[in-house]
């Protein structure tokens, strides 16, 4: 049976063949954050219900007759019938988790992984990862055509495109340690644009040095203004590799620094584990002529790609930046927290710091302390903000921030 239980909000469909469970599960979305409710008793009820709509959020039984959970999540994945699923079964954890990483790795966003009985606490730490994910009321994300060249050299000209900035906190204690600059575009008639889509369109374009400057300038300014109210923070700033190949790369970087009259030191140089699979001969180089003027170097995204530990070691680096896809519930998935646990120690025996991104739950956050994790970031922490927020972030929010990690304990 397929009942629809209200009708407006986040949709959620709970496929689970014990009613009272299934029940169970719509009651306690329902108190959560309301929406549309449906329910189905199997997979193939579920497929019907969903050949009417799709919904956003799928809270799935791995043990069903009829047509079991892990089939459903695989056709409901290829043909992208859902945005996000929750999978629940009696079943030991390791099995639900590996459930997880193959809905993961065929697209689906898994909110959680959970035994049964679902709980409150459980089903409300998976929903608000979905919806802290949502983009705020009226920021729709515009059509995902690229952008036109003009569009985008218009916005490099009139500064449209701008930067936030998000938090970086030490594990132990979560004081300040700097923030992460991330580029944003608001488009006048399309709304906000991925960075992804301008970011491609740009090196694509042969434009990507031109926004690149000014990007540094825009975060260069918010890092001085900070300074004037007695705020000095350190700034990580994401590099194209299509930048790092170029010869004169380094010397103009940090001449525009020195010019700026800001202290390398304060600048972490962000570079994606991809530059170890291009040029790699003339990006290396350009890092390391940049280490030696005084940048930190962080490895970004690592855990993404394919570099290799071999690779990793060549990089002249500061820090290993670990990506969300090893750290978003790592708490539930004792084989991702085998690989990260190694992913650690590895970068501690290079001599790198590392950094968690990515933190969306308080349970992740603990077993990423717990394993010696340097620094985090992420949602659960605070989103990118612009920088006139930050200052009264970290004098108002952080200290409630840390208040509230306390009484957790």
């Amino acid at each position: 049976m397929i009942v629809q239980t209200a009708d407006d909000g986040i949709s959620v469909l709970v496929v689970d063949d014990s009613f009272v469970q299934c029940q169970h599960a719509v009651e306690l979305c329902r108190q959560i954050i309301g929406g549309k409710m449906y329910q189905a008793g199997n997979g193939v009820e579920a497929l019907q219900s969903l050949a009417r709509g799709r919904v956003n959020i799928m809270i799935v039984d791995l043990e069903m007759p009829i047509m079991d959970g892990v089939e459903l999540i695989s056709q409901v994945a290829s043909e992208n019938l859902v945005e996000a699923v929750i999978i629940v079964s009696a079943k030991d954890i390791s099995l639900i988790s590996s459930v997880g990483e193959m809905a993961q790795a065929d697209g689906l966003q898994v909110l959680g992984t959970l035994q049964k009985p679902l709980t409150e606490t459980d089903l409300r730490a998976c929903l608000d990862v979905y919806v802290s994910a949502q983009q705020p009321l009226g920021r729709g994300e515009g059509p995902r055509e690229d952008v036109s060249a003009r569009d985008l050299a218009t916005a490099i000209t009139e500064s449209s495109i701008t930067m936030h900035y998000q938090p970086k906190l030490t594990t132990q204690g979560l004081k300040f340690s700097g923030v992460e600059a991330l580029a944003r575009w608001e488009h006048p008639a399309r709304g906000f644009i991925s960075p992804e889509v301008f970011i491609g369109a740009a090196e694509a374009g042969g434009e990507i040095g031109a926004l690149t400057m000014c990007l540094l300038r825009v975060a260069l300014g918010a890092k001085q203004k900070w300074l004037s109210q007695g705020l000095d923070v350190k700034l990580a700033f994401n590099l194209s590799p299509s930048m790092l190949i170029k010869s004169h790369f380094a010397n103009w970087f940090s001449e525009y620094i020195e010019y700026s009259h800001i202290n390398p030191e304060s600048i972490t140089l962000e570079v994606t584990e991809n530059v170890l699979l291009g040029q790699v001969g003339k990006g290396l180089m350009n890092l390391a002529r940049l280490r030696l003027k005084g940048f930190p170097v962080s490895i970004d995204d690592y855990g993404s790609g394919f570099a290799s530990a071999e690779q990793l070691a060549r990089v002249p680096a500061t820090e290993l930046k670990i990506d969300r896809v090893l750290v978003d519930g790592v708490a539930d998935r004792p084989a991702k927290r085998a690989i990260l646990d190694s992913t650690i120690k590895l970068a501690h025996q290079l001599n790198l710091s590392t950094v968690a991104e990515g933190v969306e739950r308080f349970e992740d956050y603990q077993v990423l302390a717990d394993m010696g994790v340097d620094m985090v970031q992420g949602y659960y922490f605070a989103r990118p903000m612009p920088a006139r927020e930050l200052l009264r972030w970290v004098r108002q929010d952080l200290p409630l921030l840390r208040k509230k990690l306390v009484d957790f304990k």
